[in-house]
């Protein structure tokens, strides 16, 4: 098993191939260790941010309390498809089912009421294991066969199949570490994370500084602040007065009142969704004709089609990313923008989807553009229509409320249609949807099959080292690619989040790993002026 690279904004966009001795001697995983180029205050300030009533559980604790509350075994970065240590120092697979992870030196869990601070010990993490398997916790339940604690700091996770999406998993808060005790006044089981819940105040819950890490990993900041309101709404209306710091805004209107607050700055990321063009090869039905399914099934048609698309228009109609089949979201496993941009199959040339065209004798084809009929998509759609028409192509657009368009899509009830694919949470889902069974396994919902690229999807799916997935999902796209997929991807659009200007440290793009791992290098705007006092 070689070392893991990984692909790594340090390492460069292509990918990394371990020397030939790695490969035959070493089972370890490369697990990084995170880090802040910012200097730490001299004085840490308070930092505040704010959630929903309806996101705190019957725990007392909501999803950023509980992420800065409680360590994992490990972090995991989709930025770069990278494993950092949390409770882990070092991580082997010495055979192909089996995951050994070694405990650092001196973690405890934070103290309890008596002042008395446990150690978090391997027979610690296999209980808490054991009990989320009893939880019917999906990793625990379906992925892990067993947990062994071999030694006081070694535990072995022996799973039931390869699953390619582990340290994902094990880096959320579901596999987090929990002690068997409680904080007595909030009835969360106490955790080993930077923060610690100190209590509430009012309408917030206060979090301090874990007095038990090193000094070099304390967090920086001298509390922070959750502050809980009913109405998303009054999380503006926050952010706004300046009562708190962050603001992740749901939709356009919120990230509209924040641009009200002059001392901000506006942070974005790749929304865990893409939209794509998707060519129907099924056999007619209601929605789709002969002639152009026909047409469809001749790649040369496809890749016109591709080429007739002016990418960089669309972005520009509300903002975004150019898309690969694995979304920018997840760029660890994406292919790289330089790559996708330098594609053929992203090079408008209408002199030459013509040409494909009438080399395929499918001249004068009327495609029929099925759409949601939300304004942004109307626009989006009207002018995919507009490019293709330039390319000599007919289009008719049909748009229909989202729930019914939705309804015929997944049934695979059209001929042609601009979608958008949401709730894309992890980077496999970007490689099923092109394989002969889809996302469900049964079938393609616009019915592209090809044997080599399923066999090399179900290989990066085997990998449980991050950076051998990553390794083989590019592949398998570069051949997706190469072949003119039935479904062309086309942009990923944005997200927004608006900090408090001089705030540090809060990594929006990271997604999970920003309120879980990087939370401890989060700064207050007074703490980034005593850090940089020329500022």
């Amino acid at each position: 098993m070689a070392a893991l690279t990984g692909c790594t904004a340090d390492e460069g966009p292509g990918d990394s191939t371990p020397s030939a001795s790695a490969t035959e001697t070493d089972d370890r995983i490369r697990v990084r260790i995170a880090s802040s180029a910012v200097k730490p205050p001299s004085n840490p300030a308070e930092l505040s941010v704010g959630v929903l009533d309806s996101e705190v559980g019957i725990d007392g604790l909501d999803p950023i309390a509980r992420a800065a509350t409680y360590s994992r075994l490990v972090g995991f970065d989709p930025r770069t498809a990278s494993i950092y240590g949390d409770l882990a120092s070092a991580v082997e697979l010495p055979e192909p089912l089996v995951v050994h992870l070694r405990l650092r030196d001196g973690a405890f869990f934070h103290p309890d009421a008596s002042g008395t601070a446990s150690p978090v010990t391997a027979e610690v993490v296999k209980r808490d294991f054991e009990a989320r398997r009893d939880e019917g916790t999906f990793l625990f339940t379906n992925v892990v066969d067993t947990v062994e604690a071999t030694s006081a700091v070694d535990v072995v996770l022996r799973l039931k199949a390869p699953f390619s999406l582990l340290f994902e998993y094990l880096s959320r808060t579901d596999a987090s570490i929990r002690s068997a005790q409680d904080y007595g006044g909030i009835r969360a089981p106490i955790g080993s994370g930077p923060f610690l819940p100190a209590g509430t105040n009012g309408d917030a819950l206060v979090l301090r500084p874990n007095p038990l890490v090193p000094e070099a990993e304390k967090p920086r900041v001298s509390q922070l602040r959750v502050r809980r309101v009913a109405q998303p709404a009054d999380l503006d209306a926050l952010f706004i007065q300046r009562e708190i710091d962050v603001r992740e805004h749901p939709d356009d209107r919120s990230r509209e009142v924040a641009g009200r607050r002059e001392d901000r700055v506006e942070l974005s990321r790749p929304r865990q969704r893409m939209r794509g063009l998707a060519l129907s090869l099924l056999a007619p039905r209601d929605q789709a004709s002969a002639t152009v399914v026909e047409a469809f099934r001749d790649s040369r048609v496809r890749r016109a089609i591709s080429i007739a698309l002016d990418r960089q228009a669309l972005l520009a109609v509300d903002g975004g990313l150019l898309s690969g089949p694995v979304g920018p979201s997840f760029a660890g496993d994406a292919l790289p923008p330089v790559e996708l941009e330098a594609h053929p199959l992203y090079q408008r040339s209408l002199g030459e989807a013509a040409k494909l065209i009438d080399a395929a004798g499918h001249t004068g084809i009327e495609l029929r553009l099925s759409h949601s009929d939300s304004p942004l998509m109307l626009s989006l759609a009207q002018q995919v229509a507009d490019q293709l028409i330039e390319a000599g192509i007919s289009v008719r657009l049909a748009g229909r409320p989202q729930q019914e368009f939705e309804t015929s899509f997944l049934a695979g009830d059209f001929e042609a249609a601009f979608f958008e694919l949401d709730r894309l949470g992890s980077p496999d889902i970007g490689l099923r949807l092109h394989t002969s069974g889809g996302l469900e396994g049964d079938r393609s919902p616009w019915g592209y099959s090809n044997p080599v690229y399923d066999a090399k999807v179900r290989e990066a799916l085997s990998q449980i080292d991050p950076g051998e997935r990553t390794r083989h999902s590019r592949e398998a796209q570069r051949m997706l690619l190469d072949d003119v997929p039935a479904m062309l991807p086309l942009t990923a659009p944005l997200e927004y989040a608006s900090i408090r200007e001089g705030v540090t440290g809060y990594e929006f793009d990271a997604y999970e790993f920003n309120a879980g791992t990087l939370a401890r290098f989060w700064q207050g705007p007074e703490a980034a002026e005593a850090a940089n006092p020329e500022a």
